[in-house]
């Protein structure tokens, strides 16, 4: 352990060397970037030879090639690609090349470089390529690929298709099977375009899908379904299954269901089962005998029969259907929670509920909590460091991908540092990934510590998956507000994982992912001037969040449970949520009908909790503050040692 940190001790030291002399370049390398940007390209060449060392030189020398692509400079080019072959600048190079050659129309020099890519743009452009070149068959092959993946292609794509049509290859029924593949993708607007294109026939067909998708237990009766493709059909049943799941009980007689391979009646199956269980829990009896028939007692099949008993409270099913679960089933926090939950309902002897609580105790998780809370003992944490040599650390940290990440990293250029990083972890073995995350947290890069990480799912190490940044912006904001910090904190950790630039596609921006809209609203509450791009920054973002989770916490009487699922899903959703059920704090958590919030609520609960032990004041998953408020709504969470002594007072 000794020679450990005093390998570690000098690691942190070449760190702080490095950092310091990384600062010193950087103003030389933003130099160097502006003379190439005002094409002094005499000065520009002499501060080059300058930053030789520098890691974000290739970034530069990469610039100045793509300033000489008209010259097709293609030894330069298949020099500096030999040179940085699987790192990021060469691919950034590569692309940009493919590109000019794909403008200019240099095909066959464009096919001489390509290489296998996700990027559709460059995947056109090689199409095309193709096709220019007399490989017509191996274009058509590919280019029906790309159109059958039912998304909207760029436009590079437009050229490959108008040549389709005007050569007689874009079938209606091509438009049309790109159409049933758009569909369960959600792209509606390109699902719009392709009806255009529909003739009338094929129009009436996508009429009729339309109504089997706002309609789909329609599928059932409408013989015109079976002509719908298996995979189409397979899309419609699951939304069907889920609203009338007593179809899928002989589904042999429907031909409906013909031509469905195993795998999915498996899942319709899946779907039919869980969607009983919660609807008729009466009926679980019935569906546990047919999934025992077709051998599928799954896990999934239990835990969906245990969810149906808890949604709707019939603890005597509950228990005897654990007791029938698998072994694999009965050891999750979850059910063992419930379990003890349950028995504790049904007046069981409180040692018996006690023992399923503390099985579910040793967990680090959402139920481990609430069951170590149950029983009045400290919440598990479970923290083990993430151990590798000093060795291998200081070799990552000398990676030059690394090395360019950090620096780019330090340029507030988070993108592209982004891209760089990743582009190195995918190169490493799990050790050489963890390493990366230690540099990251050592470094104060906390999104890639915690991304780096959960990538691996490595769970253990707390003090990088939860890392205390911006901790006097969070204290500040925690003490202003009067909230506590540690729930601040687990609010940051779940919406953007510290990334200070994170940005939703609803809008959500930044730190604590706040709505414009939101945002608006506080700054006036607060009278200080509202920017969008304000957002980003941390200081402005953590102080427009606290402040929103002041007046989320002041307007459901401290109920901290509440504001938590007001922050994700708005106070009118959960409003309307607590006239249809208030019960006990843990079954109504359990009744959120938003899957995203109820996993949110959870998650925040659990961070707060983890967050209250990385602060050094641990605290039960449920504040007293918390509690006292549920009370006000409907009393019901007794602690066994609360229980113990209401029974003493019953006497």
């Amino acid at each position: 352990m000794g020679n450990w940190l005093r390998a570690l001790g000098c690691f942190l030291v070449v760190l702080s060397t490095s950092a310091s002399a990384m600062t010193a370049n950087q103003d030389d390398y933003l130099k160097a970037e502006r003379l190439l940007k005002t094409r002094q390209y005499t000065l520009f060449h002499k501060a080059l030879a300058q930053l030789e060392q520098h890691p974000l030189a290739p970034y530069l020398e990469s610039r100045w090639i793509r300033r000489q692509f008209y010259r097709k400079p293609i030894e330069q080019i298949d020099q500096f690609l030999k040179q940085y072959k699987g790192e990021q600048p060469a691919k950034d190079l590569q692309k940009r090349w493919l590109s000019y050659l794909a403008k200019k129309q240099e095909w066959a020099l464009f096919l001489s470089y390509y290489q296998p890519t996700a990027n559709l743009t460059l995947r056109c452009y090689r199409i095309r390529a193709l096709q220019s070149t007399k490989r017509q068959f191996d274009a058509i092959r590919e280019g029906q690929e790309l159109w059958l993946l039912g998304v909207s292609l760029p436009k590079a794509c437009d050229r490959v298709y108008k040549d389709w049509k005007r050569h007689g290859y874009l079938s209606q029924d091509l438009i049309w099977q790109r159409l049933l593949n758009a569909k369960p993708k959600k792209q509606y607007k390109l699902v719009r375009y392709l009806k255009r294109k529909l003739d009338r026939n094929y129009l009436k067909k996508a009429k009729q899908l339309d109504l089997y998708w706002r309609y789909p237990q329609r599928v059932f009766s409408d013989t015109n379904a079976i002509d719908l493709t298996p995979q189409v059909r397979y899309l419609l049943l699951s939304k069907a299954l889920k609203r009338a799941p007593e179809h899928l009980i002989d589904e042999s007689s429907n031909p409906i269901f013909h031509d469905l391979d195993t795998d999915q009646i498996k899942q319709l199956r899946l779907i039919a089962t869980k969607a009983s269980a919660l609807q008729s829990p009466e009926n679980i009896f019935d569906w546990y005998g047919l999934a025992k028939k077709h051998n599928n007692l799954t896990d999934e099949i239990q835990s969906a029969f245990l969810q149906g008993a808890l949604k709707k409270q019939n603890w005597p099913l509950y228990t005897h259907l654990y007791k029938l679960a698998n072994s694999s089933v009965k050891q999750e926090p979850k059910w063992q929670y419930w379990q003890g939950r349950a028995l504790g309902v049904l007046g069981a002897p409180i040692h018996q509920s006690r023992k399923y609580y503390e099985k579910a105790a040793v967990h680090r998780d959402f139920y481990g909590f609430l069951a170590s809370q149950q029983i009045g003992i400290s919440a598990t944490m479970n923290h083990s460091p993430t151990h590798v040599p000093a060795s291998v650390i200081q070799r990552m940290r000398l990676n030059n991908g690394v090395k360019r990440a950090l620096a780019l990293y330090e340029l507030g250029r988070i993108p592209q540092a982004r891209r760089e990083w990743q582009t190195v972890f995918n190169q490493q073995t799990e050790e050489g990934k963890q390493a990366l995350a230690i540099i990251a947290g050592r470094l104060e890069w906390p999104d890639r510590a915690i991304m780096s990480l959960a990538q691996i799912k490595s769970w253990h190490d707390l003090q990088l998956r939860f890392p205390l940044t911006h901790h006097e912006l969070f204290e500040k904001a925690a003490q202003k507000n009067r909230i506590n910090k540690n729930w601040i904190y687990g609010i940051a950790r779940q919406e953007s994982a510290f990334m200070h630039d994170a940005r939703s596609p609803v809008g959500a921006t930044g730190l604590m992912q706040i709505m414009p809209n939101t945002a608006r609203g506080i700054s006036k509450r607060l009278r200080i001037s509202y920017s969008s791009k304000r957002l980003l920054d941390p200081s402005y973002n953590i102080k427009l969040g606290g402040n929103y989770l002041k007046y989320l916490l002041k307007r459901y009487d401290g109920n901290r449970v509440l504001a938590t699922a007001a922050y994700n899903a708005g106070p009118g959703n959960v409003n309307r949520w607590l006239k249809r059920f208030q019960g006990p704090v843990d079954i109504w958590i359990e009744h959120i009908p938003f899957n995203e919030t109820k996993e949110y609520v959870q998650r925040v609960l659990t961070y707060s909790t983890i967050y209250s032990y990385r602060l050094g004041y641990l605290q039960p998953i449920l504040d007293d503050q918390t509690m006292s408020a549920w009370a006000q709504l409907q009393p019901g969470f007794l602690t066994v040692s609360q229980a113990k002594i209401k029974h003493n007072d019953k006497g």
